[in-house]
């Protein structure tokens, strides 16, 4: 990974994910974090009644120029090694971090969430399960409770079924070759599921991941979303990572129990696709 993207509204929840996406980088040697504002803009028109461009959008472009640099200074040194680059835009939210995404580059897009599902003081923070669905590029969800402190043990959730989506093994590798000391995979058993050494689905996981002297884990699951978060912090996991998928256990990547998950959680989570 060669570039992270940011984006920001300002709010504690943004500048907690940035300090995160700094110390992130800084920690794991990925050389530049992008940090992108969406600005809304009021609509000015000439006396012909025609929309004036300039008007329109120039005064909130220099705010958000202003503020950005503010916000930046206000997360203090930048660790040496770290690059840090800033854009604005008017667009919505979702197509202005695709737009920017595909600019830079990015490899990883973090944003911050807060908990309870309450958003009041960001216009971003309503947007942030969406974004993480619907753009490819993996996104790492930041609770507004989690603060970096290591990133060395991260667990990826699996269901057993289908586990040759190439991509998304592709970029939890690129992620994991940032120094991860322990990769484990955690499987939830279904009811009186068992799992035998020789399951073609766990052989295959085995292969792919190889490289990281992956830890298979299976933990007996009644209620999803806490047998979850009480195996991530049991295991002192840094970063739990997923894969949404139309079906299996993680169907439901995105519905009330994954948001319960990511508004408590106080874990990262690294959406794949």
């Amino acid at each position: 990974m060669k570039t992270i993207l940011v984006p920001t509204d300002f709010s504690e929840t943004s500048k907690n994910a940035s300090e995160y996406a700094i110390g992130l980088a800084s920690l794991l040697g990925i050389p530049k974090v992008v940090f992108y504002h969406f600005y809304e803009t009021t609509l000015v028109y000439t006396p012909a009644g025609e929309l004036d461009e300039t008007a329109t959008i120039e005064p909130h472009r220099i705010e958000s120029i202003e503020k950005l640099n503010h916000f930046i200074e206000s997360l203090g040194s930048i660790p040496a090694g770290v690059e840090i680059e800033m854009y604005q835009g008017a667009e919505s939210i979702n197509e202005g971090i695709k737009e920017i995404s595909h600019i830079t580059n990015s490899d990883l897009i973090v944003m911050g969430i807060k908990g309870g599902g309450i958003f009041k003081e960001t216009i971003l923070g309503n947007h942030t399960l969406k974004i993480a669905k619907e753009l490819t590029i993996p996104v790492l969800i930041i609770p507004i409770s989690a603060k970096l402190n290591k990133c060395e043990k991260v667990t990826f959730l699996s269901d057993f079924r289908d586990v040759e989506y190439n991509k998304s093994i592709e970029r939890l590798t690129t992620f994991l070759d940032h120094g991860i000391v322990q990769f484990t995979i955690l499987h939830l058993l279904k009811h009186h599921e068992k799992i035998d050494p020789s399951h073609p689905e766990k052989i295959k996981l085995d292969k792919m991941f190889k490289k990281y002297s992956p830890t298979f884990q299976y933990k007996e699951s009644h209620h999803y979303t806490d047998d979850i978060i009480d195996f991530v912090f049991e295991s002192h996991t840094d970063i739990l990572a997923l894969v949404p998928k139309n079906h299996g256990l993680i169907e439901t990547i995105f519905n009330d129990h994954t948001k319960k998950l990511a508004f408590h959680s106080k874990v990262p989570l690294l959406i794949l696709h």
